[in-house]
């Protein structure tokens, strides 16, 4: 088997472009060059697998700690990711909301600056201006996403 030196490395990468047709396999979006992309291999066997974003290596990387992590060294990955990917995928649409999740919202509601809170809430309807106080404004997205919701 052939160990790749840094400058065959990148003679590997404009190949691996032209064979990729520019492509990232992970998110399927166009890589930029092939110089600015990263070619990913198995930290296992050190086999070079393909170019990726760096940011879709990174991705995969994570992945990879996280399986570790949760115990699951053993399992089949591409399986596991698989049966993810199917899971997240069902619908859900008629069980019952989670009791934090309009709490979960109204803090990322909380975040936004007073003028994106009323834009939003009067996109949804609700009669907002700036006479209310941050507070205020996030108790009537709440009152507004629990009605919405409901």
């Amino acid at each position: 088997m052939t160990i790749l030196t840094q400058k065959s490395l990148q003679e590997w990468k404009k190949n691996q472009f032209d064979n990729q047709n520019g492509i990232c396999p992970i998110c399927k979006r166009a890589l930029p060059f092939w110089n600015a992309s990263n070619g990913d291999h198995s930290h296992y066997s050190g086999h070079m697998r393909g170019l990726l974003h760096v940011g879709c290596n990174g991705f995969e990387g994570r992945i990879q700690t996280l399986f570790y992590r949760a115990g699951l060294s053993g399992a089949d990955w591409p399986d596991v990711l698989r049966n993810l990917a199917d899971y997240w995928e069902q619908d859900y649409s008629n069980n019952p909301i989670h009791p934090n999740h309009v709490n979960d919202m109204a803090k990322k509601f909380s975040r936004f600056n007073k003028e994106k809170m009323i834009k939003e809430l009067r996109s949804a309807g609700a009669g907002a201006d700036r006479t209310y106080s941050r507070e205020q404004l996030v108790d009537i997205f709440k009152k507004t996403y629990r009605e919405k919701l409901a």
